[in-house]
């Protein structure tokens, strides 16, 4: 499960760079799918807290992707782009960026964790929690797999 996601993530990264728009929004869409099931069998909601649960992950899931999905494809495309000719304070200026959309993950992940715990139980609300945070951990990894390492010029 964890392959098949990290897989189309992967998709993604290249379809935003090489594809046209269209192309990496269905990419991306399928990702968005597969992470649904994956955090679903993870949770294993009852019915009741499935009604509960869900219309608050999609509002997560819309604000993650706006804040937090979009840029980082930005920054990991403009990294792509330059990296052959990136000098130190480019890639400084980078990793700021990225350490900005870090912190914004986790702040967005905080901020529905709250949610989901008072309209539905901390129990759910934790097993929300872990399952985003091994999502985010494990994508991180797999781009860093994917990504050249900054090499100074």
């Amino acid at each position: 499960m964890k392959k098949a996601l990290f897989s189309l993530l992967f998709i993604a990264l290249a379809a935003v760079g090489f594809a046209q728009q269209t192309e990496a929004e269905l990419v991306r869409s399928a990702f968005r799918l597969e992470k649904k099931a994956a955090v679903a069998e993870f949770i294993g909601l009852s019915n009741d807290e499935a009604a509960k649960f869900w219309p608050i992950y999609e509002k997560y899931e819309t604000e993650r992707v706006n804040s937090v999905g979009t840029p980082r494809f930005a920054l990991i495309s403009e990294y792509v782009k330059k990296m052959d000719k990136m000098d130190e304070t480019s890639a400084d200026n980078l990793v700021k960026q990225s350490m900005a959309i870090q912190k914004k993950e986790v702040a967005i992940r905080e901020k529905y964790y709250a949610m989901v715990k008072k309209a539905v139980s901390t129990e759910v609300a934790v097993k929300f929690y872990q399952v985003e945070d091994v999502i985010a951990v494990g994508t991180r990894m797999e781009l860093y797999e994917q990504i050249p390492m900054f090499q100074s010029k």
